[in-house]
């Protein structure tokens, strides 16, 4: 208890230890202070940052011209890449044009080529008739064909007729095509042209000889099996010759 007694005494007696007194700033000159070093450091940094290009030798403005070079260079890369792509989509036209043109073409050669060779076997047909001089008498039917046409019901004829002996005066005639198609076993005919349409339809006139061609086609859904030629004198529509031709 005395130590304790000793320590407190010394503490807080009159021999304890002296105190420093200070003098303190008031409130508003400790906040300018702050401020102005806060300002202090604002204005370090900020000279820091706009002249750091010194320090480390990055270049703003250098930078600045660059970004409007690159940018102007993607306007102009943006402009070509537009340019190129309306040639290619106008060259990709012309390309399909083309394409179809030279579609057309090719049919075009292959029907030219079928109808020169038609014409070759009727010339050597008529050579054959004139070298020979034995025409037949009266009215004469030669390479006659039938052939599918496109599609599956479309059909395309065709013939050489002459006529031999005397010959007084022109013939006059059509050709009437009657079609024998089957359908789901049943079978019916069906006549070309209509009879209905008079004797001015298909009609030809000739003397010494004709080629006659034509198309026909039959209903949707059946299968050409023969079809009787007949060729008809006009007026009156007798019958003068008749073929009948077989369809696979």
């Amino acid at each position: 208890m005395r130590g304790f007694g000793r320590r407190f005494r010394s503490n807080f007696g009159i021999g304890s230890s002296r105190m420093a007194i200070r003098s303190q700033l008031a409130w508003y000159w400790r906040w300018t202070l702050n401020l102005l070093m806060m300002a202090a450091v604002a204005a370090v940094v900020w000279w820091l940052v706009q002249n750091s290009y010194r320090i480390t030798g990055f270049d703003l403005e250098e930078v600045k011209q660059q970004i409007a070079g690159l940018t102007e260079d993607n306007r102009v890369l943006k402009r070509d890449l537009d340019t190129s792509r309306t040639l290619a989509a106008e060259r990709e036209r012309q390309l399909q044009i083309e394409k179809a043109a030279q579609g057309e073409l090719a049919r075009s050669v292959a029907q030219l080529q079928d109808e020169n060779a038609a014409l070759k076997e009727d010339l050597g047909f008529l050579r054959n008739i004139m070298s020979s001089g034995a025409t037949p008498e009266g009215l004469g039917l030669s390479n006659l064909k039938i052939e599918r046409d496109g599609k599956a019901n479309e059909f395309r004829y065709r013939m050489l007729l002459t006529q031999g002996g005397q010959r007084k005066q022109d013939f006059k005639g059509k050709v009437q095509i009657v079609a024998r198609v089957a359908k789901d076993g049943n079978f019916t005919t069906v006549t070309f042209p209509d009879p209905a349409a008079g004797d001015a339809a298909g009609s030809f006139e000739f003397r010494f000889y004709q080629k006659v061609e034509g198309r026909f086609v039959i209903p949707d859904g059946t299968t050409l099996k023969s079809a009787d030629v007949r060729v008809l004198a006009l007026p009156g529509g007798q019958v003068k010759l008749s073929r009948t031709i077989s369809q696979q």
